[in-house]
């Protein structure tokens, strides 16, 4: 089971999936609130989340790994948009299997930043909604240079982050075209994973890291390491394989709050940017409005 999340206007979306994809809404004190759905694939099929974004229309786009399926449905549950995506051919402006989607602008400016699973030349392409364009973001710039497993997708403004877990690394982006990337060395030869990302308003990044060097790690906007904010671990104020990280945006950083989906999807915590666990949301397994076990 995998897990994602967005957190807009104070409001925490979250899915994760077992049997069937469920969406549920939460405030940042961990309160489910009304607004939640479960859905499945075409037919009645396992559904999946592996990504989500709320765009400016209220629209919760999910990149759903298990049917291929880029969907878009209301905060009632309502499927109002689709783009299907595939494993066959490594095209400009064909997507494979989405794994994240982050959403930008508005109606005719819409424009949806999508990865596809796997290893692919053309695994980010910039998605306009309003003309059906596409663009590919070039790995490394480099016209032949696959794109290793991407993870996770950020964006703010011009930039782009993606977060490269086959590779070891976060290739950053201006405008589309490549700027640079990093990796953070790691005691023993443990593997650089990183599994999301989220910038803040001043260039630095938080970013969640998993395998045996698992963390949450705040980084300069070169990558390199402020300090840890919690190491790997199944306790409160730990993370174990973290899926997807967001914040709570436009805030000085003592009021700046990190929501993380970890536990292979079961856990969301609320940390502060010192590192101070806020605690753990209810469990996520069980019917919508309900406690898990």
């Amino acid at each position: 089971m995998q897990g994602s999340l967005c957190v807009k206007e104070g409001v925490v979306y979250v899915g994760n999936e077992e049997r069937t994809a469920h969406l549920r809404s939460f405030d940042l004190d961990g309160r489910e609130l009304e607004a939640g759905f479960d859905f499945r694939a075409p037919g009645g099929g396992r559904a999946a989340v592996s990504g989500m974004d709320l765009d400016a229309d209220h629209r919760l786009w999910v990149a759903d790994a298990a049917t291929g399926i880029l969907r878009a449905f209301t905060l009632f549950g309502a499927e109002v948009a689709s783009v299907e995506g595939g494993e066959a051919g490594d095209r400009r402006g064909e997507l494979g299997v989405p794994v994240d989607v982050v959403s930008a602008g508005c109606d005719d400016g819409q424009e949806l930043l999508v990865a596809s699973r796997g290893v692919r030349r053309n695994a980010v392409h910039l998605l306009h909604l309003g003309s059906g364009a596409t663009r590919a973001l070039r790995s490394l710039g480099r016209p032949d240079e696959p794109f290793r497993r991407v993870r996770r997708l950020a964006r703010s403004g011009p930039w782009i982050w993606v977060c490269e877990t086959g590779a070891g690394r976060v290739q950053v982006f201006r405008e589309g075209e490549f700027h640079f990337c990093f990796s953070l060395p790691a005691a023993g030869g443990a593997p650089f994973e990183p599994r999301a990302l989220a910038p803040l308003a001043d260039g630095r990044l938080v970013l969640a890291v998993g395998g045996t060097r698992g963390a949450l790690l705040l980084v300069d906007a070169s990558g390199r390491l402020i300090r840890t904010l919690c190491s790997r671990g199944e306790g409160e104020g730990e993370v174990l394989e973290p899926n997807d990280l967001a914040l709570e945006t436009g805030r000085a950083d003592e009021r700046t709050r990190v929501v993380v989906i970890d536990s292979d999807g079961d856990r969301v915590q609320v940390f502060t940017l010192a590192g101070r666990c806020y605690g753990a949301f209810p469990s996520l397994r069980g019917p919508l409005g309900e406690p898990g076990p």
